[in-house]
């Protein structure tokens, strides 16, 4: 086990190693179950790499799927798993300047409950309220195919773009709307960021 010096120092040396566009940027990456959840912590790691500081937030589903810790080791921050009577929810966006909330990836029901206004897990909460804030909110969807062409899910992209919410086009192929890569990602994330400014 690395102590938490030990991480912070090991997070510290990758800090901006590939680039520096998000140094001094504070992002929120918000995890939620879809299968491509393994490639969240590679996401993670990439915006760091670019000079973030990440936040995590692991939905109930996604924390059952994949160790927190492993975000926590990854990030050097602690994820957030729950939210409990210190409203950390409220508490973070306090704590930092927020500069955009990723959810990558994103499912079917995530997409649609935020569209909806329902704020019932960490992930749709915190999403709520960067919208709420005009905080630049990136989704990476990932599920299969046909739900990615599911025309409520259509109906619900269309309306969270109108809100401030940008969109990662995922890779289409074995019937399946697979996570976009990591650089696509980072483009939307300093896309959204731009616009913002």
């Amino acid at each position: 086990m690395h102590s938490n010096t030990t991480r912070k120092q090991m997070i510290e040396e990758i800090r901006g190693k590939l680039g520096e566009e998000l140094i001094n940027k504070n992002i929120i990456h918000c995890v939620t179950s879809s299968v491509s959840l393994y490639k969240a912590i590679d996401i993670a790691r990439y915006l760091i790499k670019h000079g973030a500081n990440v936040i995590p937030v692991l939905s109930n589903d996604a924390k059952k799927l994949i160790s927190p810790y492993l975000f926590e080791f990854a990030t050097g921050n602690k994820p957030i798993t729950k939210i409990t009577g210190k409203i950390e929810h409220v508490e973070i966006f306090k704590r930092y300047k927020i500069d955009a909330v990723l959810i990558a990836p994103a499912t079917f029901n995530t997409i649609n409950k935020i569209a909806n206004g329902i704020a019932d897990t960490t992930v749709t909460l915190f999403a709520s309220i960067a919208i709420s804030k005009k905080i630049p909110v990136v989704i990476a969807p990932a599920m299969h195919e046909p739900m990615f062409n599911n025309p409520i899910l259509i109906k619900n992209i269309e309306k969270l773009k109108e809100e401030n919410v940008y969109f990662v086009q995922p890779i289409i192929e074995e019937e399946k709307a697979k996570i976009a890569s990591e650089n696509d990602i980072l483009a939307k994330i300093l896309f959204a960021i731009t616009k913002k400014n």
